[in-house]
């Protein structure tokens, strides 16, 4: 039992250390680039199909096209935001009940059920460990970190899915290490709460 809650509080101090770079550090790294050659042959077509153009202006338009080559991409977007980052950023945009909930479930949640099961486990032989106990049960069932790790998830590949429908912008998408951090907590506090629990049970 000894092994079990010292094992517990082992795996939870190692969740809320990861949690800090977990929101802190950026999820999801979004770059989406234009190509040069397409825009140029979409800018022809767009040019030379126009019944208001006159025809001699369409025919220089067309050898100067076929004189020119034209490559390479070009960035028009590059964005990693970590989950405080995306939620400062909703907030300026006006969305801020989405900002208020992110903030809630990812920060604020985790840091209260620190608190409470430091006074469940440092006081258990007093009412208010108990208490405390209780209130992180019950907390437990608002904790949707999990949830959030999926949401990034679904994310990641619905974006991945849409990325190679067009050739005129293409969009690449990769995690970084905050997803990693986030999940590692989540992994973590689900590990160390349950050893918690069943080492609680065995002294019941």
């Amino acid at each position: 039992m000894l092994n079990r809650n010292f094992l517990g509080f082992l795996l939870l101090a190692a969740a809320y250390g990861v949690l800090i770079p977990g929101i802190t550090e950026p999820v999801l790294h979004i770059v989406t680039t234009l190509d040069k050659a397409q825009l140029a042959n979409l800018g022809k077509e767009a040019l030379l199909g126009s019944p208001d153009i006159p025809g001699f202006i369409k025919s220089m338009a067309s050898e100067l096209f076929n004189n020119v080559t034209v490559s390479g991409t070009v960035v028009i977007q590059d964005t990693a935001k970590s989950i405080l980052g995306a939620s400062e950023a909703l907030w300026n945009d006006g969305n801020r009940t989405v900002a208020i909930m992110i903030l809630f479930f990812s920060v604020m949640v985790p840091a209260i059920k620190a608190g409470l099961l430091i006074l469940n486990y440092g006081l258990q032989r007093y009412r208010w460990g108990k208490t405390a106990g209780k209130i992180s049960a019950g907390l437990s069932k608002w904790s949707m970190a999990d949830v959030f790790v999926m949401a990034l998830i679904i994310s990641f590949l619905a974006i991945k899915a849409s990325a190679g429908t067009s050739t005129l912008v293409e969009t690449n998408i990769t995690f970084e290490d905050g997803f990693y951090y986030f999940l590692a907590y989540c992994l973590l506090s689900i590990a160390g709460s349950q050893l918690l629990a069943s080492g609680k049970q065995t002294v019941q």
